[in-house]
């Protein structure tokens, strides 16, 4: 069995939430702390954004066609993936991350991917695509010392 690194960090998070969790135990057996938990309340669409889609001319008078309609959930969620990686860049240009294991769905696991430093990307350990927001913190160690004995 694998030992978790007691300065390990992981995050979990969702398009709405994220937990920031740390091992604070250095025995086989990890102590995962709750460090801090953003979340945030995401509107049904309908008070997002109530305009009608945009319509445009065809070209040569082939009529018009509607324009796709802007999806303000998405751009919630990719905005708050957006907010969870400055946080991670800011802790590890300060040196206060030095392992990092990373549980996101698919969709904001890229976008997270997509907005962290290199110094964030260098002390990753792991990466999980699943959505463990909503489960408890025995069963994300579980998962997430699992996952790192693949490694």
């Amino acid at each position: 069995m694998i030992k978790m690194p007691k300065s390990l960090w992981i995050v979990v998070a969702d398009g709405a939430k994220a937990l920031f969790v740390q091992n604070v135990s250095d025995t086989i057996d990890p102590d995962l702390r709750v460090m801090r938990v953003d979340e945030i309340d995401i509107p049904n669409t309908a008070k997002l954004g109530t305009e009608q889609p945009g319509r445009r001319d065809g070209p040569a008078g082939a009529g018009r066609s509607a324009i796709e309609p802007t999806d303000w959930h998405r751009l919630a969620k990719e905005e708050f993936a957006s907010t969870i990686a400055a946080l991670l860049n800011k802790w590890a240009q300060a040196g206060g991350i030095t392992d990092l294991v990373i549980v996101a769905p698919p969709q904001t696991l890229g976008e997270l991917r997509a907005a962290l430093s290199p110094k964030v990307t260098g002390v990753v350990r792991a990466e999980m695509a699943k959505d463990l927001t909503n489960h408890t913190l025995p069963d994300i160690a579980k998962l997430v010392m699992a996952e790192m004995a693949d490694i």
